[in-house]
């Protein structure tokens, strides 16, 4: 049996509905050892980095002498501007309709939380009830990114923020609904599924039907490698036969209706994956 170390940052909470929380479960049932926390030296026979964070400074890494199998240590920036092909600027040539977004995964979220005063984290929860439009903050917190008809639509102060980009808004639609891709992998385990809402901005806690589908386009797959992502969450949509990556996630968690659902196959499935990683460690 083998000992896995989930590497996270010194203040990072662990949490159980993790994907790799869930995939641990499976491992520990079956007889591997599995710890979790931040360490100096890598030593078990597996690590995995498992930080919350768009950006991870090296020297947040443990040292790796043994050269063990170290899972996602290679993907330190998962920031728009480097994933995203379709940003654009003020003088860009486009009359489509786009979106604003944070740089940062997650509208920023665990980086402005993290960093936050006990008084800016109740102002940030207050606006969240409420509901204040972004227009009026100039926050985008936990919620819903902003589509405008185009970019004439964009505030002027959109443009100077180095926190906010402007993409265009590609979606993928059938019918009245809106389609989003989501391919869930870990090493050359994977399932992907598409799921359907009536918002533009699809979001797990609003859609309206799902299925899965086998095939992941080349282009998405070529980024991964490019990438280096061992374990995570790709988001894409098809648009006029092309794919379009939207959101690459190194710490999925999983969807609040999957919790309670026990090891599906999907989870066994992605569970099975660490053998090829063992394998390599040989």
């Amino acid at each position: 049996m083998a000992h896995i170390q989930i590497v996270t940052l010194p203040d990072e909470v662990f949490l159980p509905y993790s994907l790799i929380g869930k995939l641990s479960e499976i491992w520990r049932e079956q007889g591997h050892k599995i710890s979790v926390g931040p360490l100096k030296t890598l030593e078990a026979d597996i690590g995995i980095v498992h930080m919350d964070r768009t950006w991870i400074a090296t020297d947040r890494l443990p040292e790796n002498p043994l050269r063990r199998p170290f899972l996602n240590s290679s993907i330190l920036d998962i920031s728009k501007r480097r994933i995203s092909r379709n940003l654009l600027t003020r003088d860009s040539n486009y009359s489509g309709p786009v979106m604003v977004k944070t740089n940062a995964n997650y509208f920023g979220w665990p980086e402005r939380f993290s960093s936050a005063s006990k008084i800016e984290r109740r102002l940030y929860l207050m606006l969240m009830k409420r509901k204040i439009s972004w227009r009026w903050t100039r926050l985008f917190l936990p919620g819903s990114y902003a589509v405008l008809e185009g970019a004439q639509q964009v505030p002027a102060w959109v443009w100077t923020r180095d926190d906010l980009v402007v993409e265009k808004f590609l979606p993928e639609k059938e019918g009245d609904e809106y389609a989003l891709r989501v391919w869930v992998f870990f090493g050359p385990q994977e399932y992907c599924v598409r799921m359907f809402s009536p918002s533009p901005v699809v979001k797990a806690t609003e859609i309206t039907h799902y299925d899965y589908i086998d095939d992941v386009p080349d282009s998405v797959r070529e980024a991964r490698r490019g990438l280096g992502v061992d374990f995570g969450k790709f988001d894409y949509v098809m648009v006029n036969g092309e794919a379009v990556l939207l959101d690459v996630n190194k710490t999925p968690t999983m969807a609040a209706r999957q919790r309670g659902d026990g090891h599906s196959p999907n989870m066994l499935k992605l569970s099975s994956g660490l053998e090829y990683f063992l394998e390599g460690a040989k």
